[in-house]
């Protein structure tokens, strides 16, 4: 059987918290990301305005001659400035970030007339390699503060806002400006290598945080298995949180009064079938002085009946608590040997398990359910079959006649103590009906179960199914 991690309570809680966690850091970066866009949107156009203000200050305190020398003379990727005769935008400052700009130069040089519009373009990225050989313009230095040499043509390309300013220097002097804002930019990666760090710390907390209240509960429900199993004595280790400790301390209370009653209740029958062998002792006794052949027979026919009912009904005490020792041994070996020795005393029982098949188990207790269930296929079926496989984690001793069957409304009370489905079966009315009860009872107390079922091609079977 696979294991499933998110089955287990560890495996949930580490999934949860970790879910819990990527959807807090997601709405958290959301935010981030559209404050840190709408910062450095703001920046770009304060920027633009102050270096826009500027320029036209300068352009302003020059002559018209001069105005077109000290604009080429201006190195600035993202903004291209051209003085002319008319402006190159029409009337108007529209909307968006041309607008937001526009009114920045406007509070910052009064009683001037600027236009604005703008424009989403593909320009080339600024991150580009320096090739070999290229270098500033005669007279520029490289690192000269204001330089920035225009990208090669096969510079990647990206989409940017692209505003086109018209500020009014003077009667027929305008500056032209061109300014390229930056795009959306990426998520800064010591963000996500932050978050990753913090997915991982959590995940591990909550695995350690779950393990402390999932190790308790597994010994629980293993404690809860073995008493289950009809172990005696089983105690639940008491720790981790006060719940599960409390749980624990409750279980451990409970174990031991079903312990008591439990024992009572074999004590009381115990002593009861060993003291009612006294007065059947003495009436088989009385009953042999009969002189009365017949009376004699059905006297000491029914003192057998009594012993039987005596002897089956202390054997259904013991089933299951029994002190002898489990250990794992060979249930096909088990099954041969049952068949050979109920053959010897004339069963009508064969063998059909040449493979070794190991279990862990009582041995003494399995083989009297294995010769419960042969005797109930010899006596009501005529014979039978005892074969021992592997069913995916059970071990089989299944068990099959060739008889009538059973009724399917009667299947259900087959193993109930006492019942006998002698109409539907042969006939026969000797037996306590106690075989299929000690039968079940010593299954339970292995962790396994008793199946009972009509064959499809006629006949019954009875299934012994333990843990591999």
């Amino acid at each position: 059987m696979k294991l499933n991690p998110f089955n287990t309570l560890t495996g949930r809680m580490v999934l949860v918290t970790i879910v819990a966690v990527l959807l807090s850091y997601g709405i958290a970066f959301g935010i981030y990301a559209n404050e840190r866009g709408a910062a450095l949107r703001r920046a770009a156009e304060t920027g633009v305005i102050e270096r826009v203000v500027f320029t036209a200050e300068r352009l302003r305190q020059a002559s018209i001659p001069e105005r077109r020398a000290l604009v080429d003379a201006i190195r600035d990727y993202a903004i291209r400035y051209e003085v002319g005769e008319a402006p190159e935008v029409s009337g108007g400052i529209g909307g968006g970030t041309g607008a937001r700009i526009a009114r920045g130069v406007t509070e910052r040089l009064p009683d001037t007339q600027v236009w604005a519009q703008t424009l989403i373009v593909e320009t080339a990225s600024r991150r580009f390699r320096i090739r070999d050989g290229d270098g500033p313009p005669p007279g520029r230095s490289r690192r000269e503060p204001g330089f920035e040499r225009e990208p090669p043509p096969d510079a990647p390309r990206v989409k940017a806002t692209e505003v086109r300013l018209a500020v009014q220097l003077s009667e027929g002097s305008w500056l032209n400006v061109r300014a390229h804002l930056p795009g959306p930019r990426p998520a800064p990666l010591s963000v996500l290598a932050a978050a990753i760090v913090s997915v991982i710390v959590v995940g591990v907390g909550a695995a350690l945080v779950s393990r402390q209240i999932g190790r308790p509960l597994a010994d629980l429900a293993a404690a809860a298995r073995a008493l289950g199993s009809g172990q005696s004595n089983v105690v639940a280790p008491v720790s981790g949180p006060d719940d599960v400790r409390r749980a624990s301390t409750a279980f451990n209370a409970m174990a031991e009064r079903l312990g008591h009653q439990l024992n009572r209740q074999r004590q009381m029958l115990w002593a009861l079938s060993h003291d009612l062998r006294t007065p059947i002792t003495a009436i088989r006794l009385r009953a042999e002085l009969i002189e009365d052949e017949s009376e004699r027979q059905r006297l000491l026919a029914s003192v057998a009946e009594m012993e039987t009912l005596t002897e089956q009904a202390l054997s259904l005490a013991r089933a299951g608590a029994s002190e002898e020792a489990r250990a794992t041994v060979d249930l096909a070996e088990i099954a041969r040997t049952l068949c050979g020795e109920l053959q010897d005393i004339g069963v009508n029982i064969t063998a059909d398990a040449p493979n070794a098949v190991m279990a862990e188990c009582r041995p003494s207790e399995i083989a009297r359910a294995a010769r419960n269930l042969a005797e109930n296929a010899a006596k009501y079926g005529g014979g039978g079959v005892m074969r021992v496989y592997r069913d995916g984690g059970y071990v089989v001793v299944d068990v099959s006649d060739n008889g009538p069957g059973v009724a399917p409304d009667q299947l259900e009370k087959l193993s109930a103590p006492f019942f006998r489905a002698d109409s539907a079966r042969s006939g026969a009315q000797n037996g306590a009906g106690l075989g299929l009860a000690i039968a079940q009872a010593i299954a339970e107390a292995h962790g396994g179960s008793l199946g009972l079922e009509n064959r499809a091609g006629g006949g019954f079977s009875a299934k012994l199914m333990l843990p591999a």
